[in-house]
């Protein structure tokens, strides 16, 4: 039985605190989204914000994160500090792929985490390795 897909217009947009918090990490995020069984699959990746302040992933077109997302956008979100005091965020909603055709969203992930040059040679390196989309990530 399919799963009634969320509204993205029901949300809760980031507060300033929030965003601030998550700029300000430098680590990967934990993203959660549902297999088709229902169960949840983790992984550990790096993210963004697109221009209206959402959250951004970029996948590779046919990995999990992206597949499960065109099927069932519900998703958990949290990044932590890794030290006393241990602060975090937790974000539950709803994600939509996006395309990102030139690569600009990606660009962006990509150098909030290396410098400049590190940044070109790891796009460099992405880009040899298929389409990669945007998931955006909705508060709710």
């Amino acid at each position: 039985m399919e799963t009634e897909k969320p509204s993205l217009a029901s949300r809760n947009p980031i507060t300033p605190e929030i965003r601030r918090f998550l700029e300000s990490m430098r680590v990967p995020c934990v993203l959660s989204t549902l297999r088709r069984d229902g169960h949840p699959i983790t992984s550990s990746t790096w993210y963004g914000f697109s221009p209206e302040s959402d959250v951004i992933i970029a996948t590779p077109t046919e990995r999990n994160k992206a597949r499960n997302v065109r099927r069932d956008p519900r998703v958990s979100f949290l990044v932590d500090a890794r030290e006393p005091p241990y602060r975090g965020v937790a974000i539950e909603g709803v994600a939509e792929i996006l395309p990102d055709p030139q690569g600009s969203l990606l660009a962006c992930i990509v150098r909030r985490y290396l410098d400049a040059d590190a940044a070109a040679q790891m796009l460099d390196r992405l880009r040899t390795h298929g389409e990669r989309v945007i998931i955006r990530i909705r508060p709710e």
